[in-house]
């Protein structure tokens, strides 16, 4: 997370302020005689070029999560930025991406593919890909994905903590470098960038996979408002 401000601050991100009732979060979750506390943290930047991006921690002795989602303005044809480092009881889950709005065609040129997965290769030459994704979301996911499962062992949290954070600062950069490179685009993109954004967000609203976690930490009426208040609000 401190990459993430750093390179937001040396683009001129600024303080996106959010309800102090999503901003910090204390729940427990557990037996009464094994009763356990979990912490959850949110900020969020805005700047010209974005609608606005957010970030949300949880902190407790069973789940470990960073999400990042940057949403950027429809005069720009640009994917969403999207992160998902998390540590389940299980296993440890890593999405990291240039999440698209439109058809791959439309929103990605040969360069910027051929980048995304030289870079997606040299991490998966030595951190071992997922099972392959479910057809219905797999449109929200690009060719260039770093998408992992690993069992929570020794080896796993050794290739994450050789492989992962390099990989995930090259993503950041590149996305960033893209964002503000890019020119506005006409009014009938724009139309059809706002359509494929709608789209996404009303998916991740509704078929969000952090729910039942987050719900097990602090209640359904907290999660059912996080989500659709914040976490994938299009403003």
């Amino acid at each position: 997370q401190k990459y993430i401000i750093y390179k937001l601050d040396q683009y001129d991100f600024q303080e996106y302020k959010i309800p102090s009732e999503y901003s910090f979060r204390e729940g427990t979750y557990g037996s009464r005689k094994n009763n356990k506390n979990a912490i959850l943290c949110t900020w969020a930047r805005t700047n010209h070029r974005i609608n606005f991006c957010r970030s949300v921690c949880i902190h407790s002795p069973s789940y470990s999560v960073l999400n990042f989602l940057i949403i950027p303005k429809s005069q720009y044809n640009i994917p969403f930025f999207g992160i998902d480092f998390v540590s389940l009881p299980n296993y440890h889950l890593i999405v990291l991406d240039f999440q698209p709005s439109l058809h791959i065609s439309k929103q990605f040129d040969k360069d910027l593919l051929r980048e995304l997965l030289k870079m997606k290769d040299e991490f998966h030459q030595k951190v071992p890909m997922a099972a392959k994704m479910s057809e219905n979301i797999v449109q929200f996911f690009s060719p260039g994905v770093i998408w992992s499962k690993l069992p929570k062992e020794e080896l796993s949290e050794n290739l994450i903590n050789s492989n992962l954070y390099p990989t995930f600062q090259k993503y950041l950069d590149l996305y960033l470098n893209t964002l503000f490179r890019v020119k506005e685009v006409d009014l009938e993109v724009q139309r059809e960038l706002i359509h494929g954004q709608i789209h996404y967000l009303e998916y991740r609203k509704s078929k969000d996979p952090a729910r039942p976690m987050l719900k097990v930490l602090f209640g359904e009426t907290f999660t059912e408002s996080l989500i659709n208040n914040l976490l994938f609000k299009m403003i």
